[in-house]
């Protein structure tokens, strides 16, 4: 809880609670579109950890094209693991292919602010 000079408490909302307040005012109509914003909230969370560990130098420093690049790796790692699934080989090490999602949504969502010279 969080009180201000005037003695009004505020108390945090839940992630069930910011979530139906998003999907409220963007008036969504689907349940996909609803699913769309838990899965979103989810990767900005983890983006934000990750932020805290990184910093925005190794973002600044390669750009766009680095963006293009991470994108890229990303989409490589996406394949062979939908590959090696598809051969029945199921031992994946390190990063799940629902990781890799995760951070292809979260590059995106570098470029975009990158490409509205937002990224600091």
């Amino acid at each position: 809880m969080n009180n201000d000079d005037e003695g009004v408490t505020y108390v945090p909302m839940t992630e069930e609670e910011v979530r139906g307040v998003i999907e409220d005012a963007l008036e969504l109509k689907t349940d996909m579109g609803r699913e769309i914003v838990k899965a979103a909230l989810e990767c900005i969370k983890l983006f934000d950890n990750k932020q805290q560990d990184y910093g925005s130098a190794n973002i600044l420093m390669s750009g766009e094209l680095g963006v293009a690049c991470r994108l890229q790796d990303k989409a490589s790692r996406i394949r062979h693991i939908l590959i090696k699934q598809l051969k029945g080989d199921t031992k994946i090490n390190y990063e799940s292919l629902e990781d890799a999602y995760i951070d292809v949504a979260n590059i995106g969502m570098i470029g975009m602010l990158l490409s509205r010279n937002l990224w600091k």
